[in-house]
């Protein structure tokens, strides 16, 4: 037979261990809650993108908000042109950008990586501020302090 003592130390594990899955489980349900509205738009963003652009395949999914919520697109077209396509939620407004008529990710990241050698790149967002389409670049110094860079998606000059 089991002893009290080891009977009330089972029982307290058990009950240890049911507290930590429900917490476990309610900090998931919180963050899913939590990130549901990012996910609805960019669903919402997804369907606009494929029924009113030429777009046909979608390959990536932004989100910037520099006081204008915005939600972008990458995709490609039937004849194989890529298209940015980015999206304003509150005013619902769109904006179908050529990517010849301006500068990929891949480029702002090469000019950010040469002008700041020593940062880790953490993020890169299309969106929109101050009435034009940009870049923003996330990154993180050697300090472990974040730095944020705003590109002109047009020319990829600085903003100041």
């Amino acid at each position: 037979m089991i002893e009290d003592d080891t009977k009330q130390t089972l029982k307290f594990i058990a009950w240890l261990i049911a507290i930590i899955v429900v917490l476990y489980f309610s900090f998931l349900l919180i963050f899913y809650k939590a990130s549901s509205p990012v996910r609805n738009e960019t669903r919402e963003l997804n369907q606009i993108v494929l029924q009113k652009s030429p777009i046909k395949k979608i390959e990536r999914n932004y989100h910037l908000d520099r006081g204008v919520n915005s939600y972008s697109a990458k995709g490609i077209a039937k004849n194989s042109q890529t298209y940015y396509f980015i999206y304003l939620p509150a005013s619902k407004k769109a904006y179908l950008l050529s990517s010849k008529k301006g500068v990929s990710e891949t480029a702002v990241r090469n000019k950010y990586g040469t002008k700041y050698p020593d940062d880790k790149i953490t993020a890169v967002n299309l969106g929109w501020y101050r009435n034009k389409a940009v870049w923003e670049v996330a990154a993180k110094n050697s300090s472990g302090d974040y730095h944020y860079k705003l590109y002109e998606f047009k020319n990829g000059n600085l903003l100041g």
